[in-house]
């Protein structure tokens, strides 16, 4: 079955971005659900299901904003790196993950704290050591929280893909510093592969990453269904390999609404998160 050439319809965008940045403002993350069930969520009323999906033999699923999200610094009750560093935060994630200038997702640094302390010297050589300590911890933190504290729809998403007889294959670029506490996390247990990047010394787009998914799945890439924010061009590259891709938008409208119609353009399946995708299989 071929999921490329069967998507005839994409949904409509789910949030402006005024919904989107205001969601969550001024919660505190609470102690018994996760920190995206606090606050006042995007309303999705203007999104609703229109299509349904055929069953796929095995999808592929993107990580950060599209299974978890890591919570922004004010709902951890945390500094951001940036003001504890004392450096810019616009020139700080430029370097740390827009051009990740030291090749953390490719495994060439694995140390968070050094990879820390050799982007923040970078920007301004007389920042202190413990401040970059601080910095650190903190960023460990939070990634802590958005890799453990799972949504419970989402898991039983996963749940029912796996009872339908789905495999499931996570393709992550991640660096070894943003997954330490994956063997926490209750979707290690849910997913059938995982691949980061940083253990494989290539990342999305690369070819080579999804065909190391689809080999891991034992399937063709027409029988394949690729599911993520669109991150990292991922969906392009899922597409150039032959997997039919599928745009999730609930956290990606939380954080950078403005990016949401290009990265339509380049998918055959919009849906509001995982949870609605999956429904649209009817399982």
């Amino acid at each position: 079955m071929s999921f490329g050439q069967s998507a005839s319809a994409i949904l409509d965008s789910c949030a402006s971005a005024e919904e989107g940045n205001a969601c969550f403002v001024g919660q505190v993350y609470g102690d018994a659900k996760p920190w995206s069930y606090y606050g006042t969520p995007v309303p999705y009323t203007k999104c609703p299901m229109r299509s349904s999906l055929p069953l796929p033999k095995a999808v592929l699923f993107d990580l950060f904003h599209t299974l978890a999200s890591v919570p922004p610094p004010a709902l951890a009750g945390e500094i951001p790196v940036s003001e504890i560093l004392g450096v810019s935060g616009r020139d700080w994630h430029r370097l740390y993950y827009d051009e990740d200038v030291l090749g953390r997702c490719v495994g060439d640094i694995c140390d968070g704290i050094e990879a820390m302390r050799r982007v923040t010297h970078a920007l301004d050589p007389t920042v202190a050591e413990d401040r970059i300590l601080e910095a650190a911890r903190s960023r460990q933190r939070r990634f802590e929280l958005g890799l453990t504290r799972i949504e419970p729809e989402i898991l039983d998403a996963l749940d029912r893909l796996r009872a339908a007889g789905v495999r499931t294959v996570l393709v992550s670029d991640a660096g070894a510093d943003d997954v330490e506490y994956w063997d926490q996390s209750p979707l290690r247990t849910r997913l059938d592969t995982t691949l980061f990047s940083y253990k494989l010394g290539f990342r999305k787009p690369d070819p080579r990453i999804y065909k190391h998914a689809l080999q891991a799945a034992k399937v063709e890439a027409k029988d394949a269904l690729f599911v993520g924010d669109g991150g990292s061009d991922e969906h392009r590259g899922a597409r150039a390999v032959g997997i039919s891709p599928v745009l999730v938008t609930r956290f990606a409208s939380m954080y950078f609404p403005e990016k949401l119609e290009e990265r339509r353009a380049h998918v055959d399946w919009v849906f509001e998160d995982v949870v609605a995708f999956v429904a649209a299989m009817g399982i």
